[in-house]
């Protein structure tokens, strides 16, 4: 009998089981807050703390947000992340943690210096900030102790417009619960990681929606 009509179901287990698995992969990257540092050495990573609460409203649809710097490899010295001594990184993290009801939002980010697009958990240049209670309860993140795993957030996409703006495209804000201190607030909180040359003045990425 000819061999193309073997039948092998192993094969087609296995590629079934790569198709349904293929989602969790495509998540954008998060990364937990004990990368930027911990709790007690908060002086060496918060360069600018949580700020006030802004309203945004953009073609009918609406959303609060919060900002905070971070130097991401606590060397904050002299009020930046890079002194004009060479003392420093010049690594810088921007995060933005957002509470909506409205849907289909794309929360723009620009003027952007420095910004390359790196991938994965842990490494990657954008993506959400999670809460990470045992080491840094100490900034802004995103909580959810039902949902390990961040299911939440994999319908969230993410593009480069343009060498400095970049998007994120919203279908819908989950309703996270309010972190563990008032520090990690509550909310979807973006980061964005960028690299700069100068040590001042800090160039601070705009946020708009559409």
């Amino acid at each position: 009998m000819p061999s193309f009509k073997i039948f092998r179901p192993k094969y087609v287990l296995v590629g079934f089981m790569t198709l349904i698995t293929l989602p969790g992969f495509a998540r954008i990257p998060i990364r937990p807050t004990s990368d930027n540092g911990v709790s007690s050495g908060s002086d060496s990573w918060t360069l600018l703390g949580r700020g006030v609460q802004l309203g945004l409203t953009a073609n009918g649809k609406a959303i609060k947000y919060t900002r905070q710097v971070i130097c991401p490899n606590q060397d904050r010295v002299n009020g930046s992340c890079l002194d004009n001594n060479g003392s420093g990184s010049g690594d810088y993290l921007f995060l933005f943690q957002i509470q909506s009801t409205s849907t289909n939002v794309s929360v723009n980010i620009g003027r952007l210096q420095g910004f390359v697009k790196v991938d994965g958990d842990h490494v990657g240049t954008y993506g959400v900030m999670i809460c990470d209670d045992s080491l840094n309860d100490q900034e802004l993140c995103t909580t959810d102790p039902d949902d390990p795993n961040y299911s939440k957030i994999s319908a969230i996409t993410f593009k480069v417009v343009n060498k400095t703006s970049v998007s994120f495209f919203v279908p819908s804000f989950p309703d996270f619960p309010a972190g563990s201190t008032q520090q990690e607030g509550r909310g979807l909180t973006f980061f964005i990681k960028t690299h700069q040359n100068a040590a001042l003045p800090i160039a601070t990425p705009s946020i708009g929606i559409k």
